[in-house]
């Protein structure tokens, strides 16, 4: 998996992740967007929005994972 881009926008109170499936960065990406109440769901750690501040990419693989046991993947789109 690759991460193409993320960020939390604390007005929205949401998390928007572009990512690849493919390690070598295909010509595909898929966008996933939480809200906070989603991401305190699927976090593999306790966290509170404070902490979404620092978020790194091994969270965001971390917590796409744990979505991924529950629901289908994103649609693709093309880059």
């Amino acid at each position: 998996m690759k991460i193409h881009e993320y960020y939390y926008n604390d007005e929205t109170k949401r998390l928007y992740v572009e990512f690849s499936t493919k390690n070598d960065g295909d010509k595909f990406y898929r966008i996933l967007e939480l809200d906070f109440s989603e991401i305190e769901y699927y976090s593999p750690e306790i966290i509170v929005e404070e902490d979404l501040e620092e978020i790194d990419e091994f969270f965001i693989k971390e917590l796409i994972n744990q979505y991924l046991e529950e629901n289908d993947l994103p649609e693709e789109i093309i880059l």
